[in-house]
């Protein structure tokens, strides 16, 4: 499993430092902090989103929306809970790792 979180980890501030290259031209502390905010948000709203769908809590009206406006039959349809994947661990736990470096770059920025 930390396998796994380091590779998604190094992948992460890798692609932090690529995209800071191909916007600012450039590897500073500033454009790192910008593009590792971005990065690590869209990590945790991706996380947090799978975990509030994994949550059941859209079952019903994607069940009433599959019933209206769906050709299948009852034994086809399945719960949107079921359709998304279950694993949200490793973004959510990469996402606070980048903003937490974020925060750490910010505070040597202001000093």
């Amino acid at each position: 499993m930390f396998k796994k979180i380091f590779i998604w980890i190094v992948m992460s501030q890798a692609l932090i430092f690529l995209l800071s290259v191909i916007f600012y031209k450039r590897i500073d502390l500033l454009s790192y902090i910008n593009v590792s905010f971005i990065i690590g948000s869209i990590l945790i709203l991706i996380s947090l989103t799978g975990y509030v769908i994994n949550g059941r809590f859209f079952d019903i009206v994607f069940f009433s929306f599959q019933h209206i406006f769906g050709q299948l039959t009852d034994t086809g349809r399945r719960p949107l809970s079921q359709l998304i994947p279950q694993s949200y661990f490793l973004p959510f736990t990469t996402g606070i790792f980048a903003i937490l470096l974020t925060l750490l770059s910010l505070f040597f920025y202001k000093n």
